[in-house]
């Protein structure tokens, strides 16, 4: 989930809530999914996963639930509200220097979007990234964002601007909490399990 928290932690002055479908892209690897953003909040879902993961900022957490166990890990987490925006260049990418340059327009998904080229800037310019933006009207983090090659790609598709309901923040009620040793060993004995089914 590498680009979608860069993709995400874009500029911390305004607060968002919001649902939408993801696509992320790493080389030839795509995943795609749902993921749910409120200003303190967020619930990511992958096609195909095993897992959901649900991170809350006002509660410095996370968790990973596992919805076929009916069990769930709870990790802290450092990481910044994934629904604000953060405009301070010296918050957004671990403290570089940070321009963007007008590229223009392009349309996408039926939308006409800015696109910019974004320079971040490390140890006083001795070292940079760089990779493209690109921006809706009404939505104040990146639609997508990509590297200069293209072989890293993250974009948000069916943005809905909605209350969203508490409850995708949190574990169900009726799931065990377990450490991360407790899952192992579990996750052995699941494994044990299915090969005496076959």
């Amino acid at each position: 989930m590498a680009f979608a928290a860069l993709a995400l932690t874009a500029a911390r002055a305004q607060a968002l809530e919001f649902s939408a479908e993801f696509r992320e892209k790493l080389g030839d690897e795509v995943r795609e999914g749902k993921i749910y953003v409120t200003a303190d909040k967020s619930r990511y879902e992958v096609e195909g996963s095993d897992s959901i993961e649900i991170t809350r900022a006002d509660k410095k957490v996370m968790w990973v639930i596992f919805p076929k166990r009916r069990v769930y890990v709870e990790e802290e987490f450092w990481g910044f509200p994934l629904g604000t925006s953060l405009e301070n260049s010296s918050e957004r990418s671990g403290g570089g220097d940070l321009s963007r340059e007008d590229l223009g327009y392009e349309t996408i998904d039926t939308f006409r979007l800015k696109k910019y080229l974004v320079t971040v800037k490390y140890n006083n310019g001795e070292t940079e990234d760089k990779y493209y933006e690109w921006y809706r009207s009404d939505f104040p983090i990146p639609v997508k964002t990509e590297s200069l090659n293209g072989y890293m790609s993250y974009e948000y598709r069916r943005i809905k601007f909605t209350t969203l309901d508490p409850n995708l923040f949190n574990p169900p009620k009726r799931y065990k909490k377990v450490t991360t040793e407790e899952l192992i060993e579990l996750e052995k004995q699941w494994e044990r399990s299915e090969k005496r089914k076959k």
